[in-house]
């Protein structure tokens, strides 16, 4: 009996953990998809500049690590080619 109850409650929390797994397609409250074809790009061909919403991090530059979904982050490498654009 307690073998069965052991292999429920298994059972039990590899449900739960499958669900907790699945992820959700992220929202895109920064405006990071109208960039996605840019990667690959000059960072300087989008006009925009560094500020409050908007991070451009070059390659070994330091980022504090406050998540803000509003914030729109645009990662390049040291040519200044667009590598990955997110929200955070």
């Amino acid at each position: 009996m307690m073998g069965r109850i052991a292999m429920l409650l298994g059972l039990c929390a590899g449900i739960a953990g499958c669900s907790e797994a699945e992820t959700k397609a992220e929202d895109d409250t920064c405006g990071a998809a109208a960039y996605q074809t840019r990667i690959g790009q000059p960072v300087d061909e989008l006009g925009l500049t560094a500020g409050d919403k908007l991070r451009i991090l070059g390659p070994g530059q330091p980022m504090t690590m406050d998540f803000r979904p509003d914030r729109m982050n645009i990662e390049t490498d040291s040519a200044g080619q667009i590598l990955r654009v997110f929200c955070g």
